[in-house]
């Protein structure tokens, strides 16, 4: 289940756990968390209008903190906002919390940088900034 729900500056959305994100200790493996948050990432944009095709921004760095174990069967809340907003590029920060307890598991971030059709960075468009900075929120 997958939702872009978000009140204010934050989008959320809900991902079912799926088996095959397990990895050999029966855990969501960590790389599988950069899908959630890229998700998170797409909803938030969407909910915002930002238009990205065909190839508006590159991303040019992420990382992430896993704080707690997550298995199958679980449900995530993953949680999408505006960190920062540069000249031409803008930052995101994700969490994700277990649905059952609530528990934070994963936090990270994501630097992208906005692309002119040359694939070159270029300044924001001005729609694209003010769509930003509305949902410029808190860190985890």
């Amino acid at each position: 289940m997958c939702s872009g729900a978000g009140e204010g500056p934050v989008t959320e959305i809900e991902l079912a756990v799926r088996s095959t994100d397990l990895d050999a200790d029966q855990v969501v493996n960590n790389a599988v968390f950069f899908m959630y948050f890229e998700q998170a990432r797409l909803a938030h944009l969407r909910r915002l209008g930002i238009d990205w095709s065909p190839r508006a921004f590159a991303i040019a760095a992420t990382e992430a903190r896993f704080l707690a174990p997550v298995s199958y069967p679980e449900t995530l809340r993953v949680r999408a906002w505006t960190k920062q907003v540069g000249n031409s590029s803008f930052s995101l920060a994700f969490e994700a919390v277990r649905a059952s307890d609530g528990a934070r598991v994963a936090e990270g971030s994501s630097v992208q940088v906005w692309l002119d059709g040359n694939g070159q960075p270029c300044p924001l468009p001005d729609a694209v900034r003010r769509a930003l900075e509305s949902s410029l929120g808190r860190d985890p």
